[in-house]
């Protein structure tokens, strides 16, 4: 094999052995968890004793069942003393969706938008207790006022697309991969490691692109003081954006060497 082909062959097996290693991961603590919260008996009616009030008990059921539909756990388990990053890995500061998700859920604004009460709010947010209090609270404040929304805020349909194609790419490609090992078919390996890493191409390009155009927009309805006065907003913008366009850009290039290449 020639020089090109080990190094392609050394960063694919890199890549591959990283997601296998963070999805095999994931699993093990999910089950660990699930298997530690079977153990605990405990029925809806003793859960009522945590909240005996009637108003907060039913805020409390629903913060349980769209936090154990946030981390894929039983929801007949929880007690108010569990901590949400240390018992049950929910990750916080990089979950997000659980506040979006409890937004639908009642109804409400939290403060994941806004990066400085955010990191407030999950200081404070210690365990589900701490979470149903919090609830209760956002619940008790005057609801927002409507927000009309911008069709230019909106991802693009072809971001929708791209993003939605990731998975199948990455895990059709690992198929692929792994059942020419089996069969021992080279060509066939080479197509399974550039499908596996058109995904990462297209999640470098579609964030690169994506994160461009919004930063293009925000230009566009900013004045060149509000740009002066506050100018990292914008560098990180065009840092990050430039970043994936590189990261997409390099697998790209990559990936066409290779096929001139096994011409």
């Amino acid at each position: 094999m020639e020089t090109p082909d080990i190094l392609f062959c050394i960063g694919f097996a890199a890549v591959a052995i990283f997601v296998v290693t963070v999805m095999f991961r994931d699993w093990f603590r999910r089950r660990r968890l699930t298997r530690k919260l079977t153990d605990r008996a405990l029925c809806n009616d003793e859960f009522h004793k945590f909240f005996p009030d009637p108003k907060r008990a039913d805020v409390a059921i629903r913060v349980r069942r769209v936090l154990a539909a946030n981390l894929k756990l039983p929801s007949d388990r929880f007690i108010p003393s569990d901590r949400l990053n240390d018992d049950f890995n929910s990750e916080l500061p990089a979950n997000p969706d659980l506040f979006w998700e409890l937004e639908v859920e009642f109804g409400i604004k939290t403060d994941v938008d806004d990066l400085d009460s955010y990191q407030k709010t999950l200081e404070r947010i210690v365990t589900f207790g701490d979470l149903v209090e919090y609830i209760e609270q956002k619940l008790s404040e005057p609801p927002p006022p409507p927000r009309e929304v911008d069709e230019e805020e909106q991802p693009s349909a072809l971001y929708r697309f791209a993003i939605r194609s990731i998975p199948i790419l990455c895990i059709s490609g690992l198929v692929i991969v792994f059942a020419c090992i089996v069969i021992q078919d080279k060509k066939l390996l080479n197509a399974g490691g550039l499908i596996f890493l058109s995904g990462f191409m297209v999640w470098g390009l579609a964030n690169g692109g994506e994160m461009a155009c919004s930063t293009v927009r925000s230009l566009r309805n900013s004045s060149f003081k509000e740009i002066v006065s506050h100018p990292w907003p914008l560098i990180i913008a065009v840092g990050l954006s430039l970043f994936f366009l590189w990261v997409g850009g390099i697998i790209l290039w990559g990936i066409f060497k290779n096929l001139l290449t096994a011409r």
